[in-house]
């Protein structure tokens, strides 16, 4: 089968090109080097052609999503562009001055994000199994605590750069370099391990809130009494990334973070409706995800989990109180939002569960405080997660905010 241009696509570019020649790509799962490739004669004479041309088109694509002032919302012909990112386009200076402080606040965070772009139309260059996991595991304390004590990611991500540095000229925009390449991909990392880090590190933080932000002991040293024989954590409002966690196996991290201990998850939501492949999951029956990580699934409310599962007087039924109760990405800081996950919140104070929340930027963040301080709880600890994805991304409804995977925490205890 030979390459073709690919035709117009209303998806997301990246995703719409790598799901077009992931296959010629990576065809055993892994990114190959452009002269493996094309040593494919089936892929015809004219494929090393055909994708230049759809890379082209691919990063016309993604040019035409920002070919919109900021400021008035027309287009900018011509364009008074930011010399910095190469991102932000304006009509003219007098649309540019009144946004300069804030686009100087995300300017090289979408200078970054048009690099990840381009990797994100390419197969993964790297594999993530357990292969990557080294010493004994334990708390992590930051991305580079990750990076060179759990794990040989780095030197991974370095062999991977050369790979994906063979495809840049494809791309049809000027190689940045080796050092701006492997810093895109470890931000792509970050964004794979930021949801599980962030789960498992959860416990500790919410036990002993002086390790919150990267501060503190290192995993060695974080006391062995700090944890039960067995840790027990609701994943409240979970949908697909949540699900993703469990389906790929990484949700087992959980138990290599929290040293070792038998970890029973349990995903409670409506929305789980939406993933028939999680509704045999029974909570009071849960599955094994390897050695030491159980997960069970509830598709409903939470007050309705509680009834039927932790408050059950069937033993059949019964499940234990939470370690901890997590929320990914709640979103309750919309009017909208706060009314569903309010009962919620209520029920998890009364019963003095430990609970912890993720934002996408820090305007989410602050607007999440502003309405759990209606319920007075105790605010252990608040801000800028440590284990955030670094892999941010520009927020469709104002260009000069960003988002980024669990960007920030809220951590809430009866204490």
């Amino acid at each position: 089968m030979a390459f073709e241009a690919p035709q117009s696509c209303k998806s997301y570019p990246p995703a719409a090109f790598r799901s077009k020649y992931e296959k010629f790509l990576a065809p055993h799962g892994l990114l190959l080097p452009p002269k493996q490739v094309f040593k494919n004669k089936k892929l015809g004479p004219a494929a090393e052609d055909n994708l230049k041309k759809a890379f082209m088109i691919t990063v016309n694509k993604l040019n035409k999503r920002r070919d919109v002032c900021p400021e008035c919302g027309k287009k900018p012909d011509p364009a008074v562009v930011c010399g910095g990112c190469r991102m932000a386009r304006y009509c003219s200076e007098l649309c540019r001055e009144p946004r300069r402080l804030a686009h100087s606040l995300v300017c090289d965070e979408l200078r970054q994000e048009f690099y990840d772009q381009l990797l994100e139309c390419l197969p993964d260059p790297l594999l993530l199994g357990r292969e990557v996991l080294k010493g004994k595991g334990g708390y992590v304390r930051s991305w580079s605590d990750w990076f060179d004590t759990h794990t040989s990611l780095r030197d991974n991500v370095r062999s991977a750069t050369s790979v994906v540095s063979q495809w840049w000229d494809y791309t049809g925009t000027k190689h940045p370099g080796a050092t701006v390449i492997q810093a895109s991909l470890e931000r792509s990392v970050t964004n794979i391990f930021s949801t599980v880090l962030t789960i498992a590190n959860s416990v500790f933080w919410l036990r002993q809130p002086e390790l919150f932000g990267g501060v503190g002991p290192t995993s060695s040293e974080v006391q062995e009494p700090l944890l039960d024989a067995d840790v027990n954590i609701h994943l409240i409002g979970a949908d697909k990334p949540e699900v993703t966690l469990v389906e790929s196996g990484l949700i087992q991290v959980c138990s290599r973070v929290l040293q070792g201990r038998n970890v029973n998850v349990t995903l409670v939501a409506p929305d789980l409706t939406r993933h028939p492949q999680t509704l045999s999951l029974s909570p009071a029956a849960p599955a094994k995800v390897g050695d030491k990580v159980s997960v069970g699934c509830y598709p409903g409310l939470y007050h309705s989990f509680w009834h039927d599962h932790v408050d059950a007087q069937d033993p059949n039924n019964k499940v234990p109180r939470p370690t901890v109760a997590v929320a990914i990405h709640p979103g309750c800081h919309t009017p909208e939002m706060w009314r569903l996950w309010l009962p919620t919140f209520e029920l998890l104070l009364q019963e003095k569960i430990p609970i912890l929340l993720t934002t996408y930027n820090k305007h989410e963040h602050d607007s999440t405080l502003k309405v759990m301080r209606q319920l007075r709880p105790s605010i252990r600890f608040e801000g800028r997660n440590s284990l955030a994805s670094l892999l941010a991304k520009q927020t469709p409804y104002e260009p000069d905010h960003v988002w980024a995977s669990n960007a920030y925490i809220i951590g809430i205890t009866h204490d």
